[in-house]
């Protein structure tokens, strides 16, 4: 499977799966009993229109002619056909489509003439799927399996010294705590915080904080030993980011590391398998080990240092139960804001579908007579006051990124701070963006401001943030290339042709004049050339 630049970078599998070369997707959904599951799942994250498309092209023979799939929807919807199609193409659903070359704007046009044809793979990877009764990829330990499983062990424990793994079977509560801790350990880590409640996080993430850029070895330190780790200014965006986008760049990391170590290709096809396999599994489930490959088996170890899977051993069987952050990863990816107007818009969109999955778990967490560590509730107040619920020192460190610390308050349960405009311009020195900082305290906020309508930011705290951020870019610089043309028809034919490739800067009618971004002057002027040689060749 040939991968994608190591220094792409992607916000979850989907994004990933569709910057890879054809054959390595196909290859995805040839897999025997698990393509089943990559075709479902693809399936949902195409745009509705493609959706419809793909199920009716699945059940009617998978092939029509492009002009009648065309006339599935409506002709006023004719721009959203041909993006519907491309998306399909780009995650191999359909055969590569054959397009030609229209000279009114020199772009790319299906050709009326040619066919919609599923890929061979996904047609039978989906139809597997639509008729499979199998409840998930993996044989579901059963809870009377489970408790014979552990009255085996407690009546013959296993020797300590062939102890690899826990024994005993995990509650709901000690998943959420396992994956948690991962992630505390992770972040403490960053940040530096002394805190001897939380372990070390194992030798293989420190490396990959490393290897992501997230820390780096200390530039002012001047001793003779090896320099500590400090934290990045990308170390900090992450630190504001949801648990799974973090989780997300993690193992993006380790399967763009499978391909620079000269791994086999089938090794990453297993890692990208094992992750979609485990978005059809049950938080809190038990499964055996023995039924993975033994490829998967390394990489499960591997998942295992992310918090993705708790492995344990009970009676002498080892078993592996997913964690709420692995079931979900793919899901979250589900909800495409990628169309989405504004940027800040996307980020608000995807912090509230990430953190309502939590929310839940939140409130118990809140209920609880000790509040408990992982989990931390904010409440903004129109006076800019903070009101955070938590006991967790790594939760004092991250509002203290973009708050200000002399206005620091605390009580048993509870923190406060006070966002001011010389809090937030620190924070943006240290690479940290105006969305992130809203990002974070909406997908942290209290449950009881999701029960009504109200915003779960005041707005004048979302706008004062805005427009500080703003005030460091009043000004915009940007180099461009300026067109003079020959008459208005040539004016109105290449404003045109720039606008269909995101090239436009600025026009004047009545001077003839574009100003054209620069990294697509060649373009451009291309064009000009084409133009003007086609005019002349008419005018003859």
């Amino acid at each position: 499977m040939t991968d994608i630049p190591s220094d792409h970078i992607t916000n979850d599998v989907f994004s990933y799966v569709e910057k890879l070369p054809r054959p390595s997707i196909m290859a995805l959904y040839s897999d025997g009993v698990r393509g089943q599951y990559m075709a479902k799942t693809i399936l949902q994250k195409l745009p509705e229109l493609a959706r419809q498309f793909t199920i009716r092209l699945s059940v009617c023979g998978g092939s029509f002619p492009y002009q009648q799939v065309q006339s599935w929807s409506s002709s006023r919807h004719k721009n959203d056909v041909r993006s519907a199609l491309d998306r399909m193409q780009a995650l191999a659903v359909i055969e590569p489509m054959k397009k030609m070359k229209q000279d009114d704007y020199e772009g790319l046009e299906i050709d009326p003439a040619c066919i919609i044809q599923l890929s061979k793979p996904f047609q039978i990877a989906l139809q597997l799927s639509l008729s499979s009764f199998s409840s998930g990829p993996y044989p579901e330990l059963s809870p009377d399996e489970l408790d014979r499983f552990i009255s085996a062990e407690k009546a013959n424990p296993t020797p300590q010294e062939k102890v690899k793994y826990p024994t005993g079977a995990p509650s709901l509560a000690e998943l959420e705590r396992f994956t948690q801790g991962r992630w505390d350990s992770v972040l403490h880590f960053l940040v530096g915080t002394d805190d001897p409640g939380v372990e070390s996080p194992p030798v293989a993430i420190v490396s990959f904080l490393q290897e992501t850029g997230l820390m780096q070895e200390d530039p002012d330190f001047r001793g003779s030993h090896e320099a500590p780790l400090v934290i990045t200014s990308r170390g900090y965006e992450f630190m504001l980011q949801d648990v799974h986008v973090q989780v997300w760049q993690f193992i993006l990391k380790y399967i763009q590391k499978l391909g620079a170590s000269g791994q086999n290709e089938e090794f990453r096809k297993e890692a990208l398998l094992f992750l979609i396999c485990l978005s059809y599994c049950k938080v809190g489930t038990a499964y055996k080990v023995s039924a993975l490959s033994k490829d998967t088996k390394k990489i499960m170890k591997d998942f295992s240092l992310f918090g993705l899977l708790y492995i344990c051993q009970v009676g002498g069987v080892k078993l592996f139960f997913p964690t709420r952050v692995a079931v979900n990863l793919i899901v979250g990816g589900l909800s495409d804001v990628s169309s989405s107007k504004s940027k800040t818009d996307s980020t608000s969109v995807a912090a509230l579908s990430s953190s309502a999955a939590a929310t839940r778990v939140l409130e118990m967490a809140l209920e609880e007579p000790i509040p408990s560590k992982n989990h931390i509730a904010i409440i903004c107040q129109t006076n800019f006051q903070i009101c955070a619920y938590t006991t967790s020192s790594l939760h004092v460190s991250m509002l203290g990124l973009f708050c200000d610390l002399s206005s620091f308050r605390r009580l048993p349960n509870v923190i406060f701070f006070r966002i001011t405009r010389d809090s937030i311009k620190g924070a943006f020195k240290l690479g940290i963006e105006a969305r992130q900082i809203l990002r974070f305290l909406k997908m942290h906020a209290h449950p009881k401001l999701r029960t009504g309508d109200q915003p779960l930011i005041p707005s004048n705290i979302e706008d004062q943030i805005i427009l500080w951020d703003r005030e460091l870019s009043r000004v915009k610089m940007d180099e461009v290339y300026i067109l003079q043309c020959q008459d208005y028809a040539e004016y109105e034919a290449v404003k045109f042709y720039v606008l269909s490739i995101e090239a436009f800067g600025w026009g004047s009618e009545k001077e003839r004049r574009i100003m054209v971004h620069y990294h697509k002057a060649a373009d451009a002027a291309s064009f000009v050339r084409r133009y003007r040689t086609r005019i002349a060749m008419n005018t003859n």
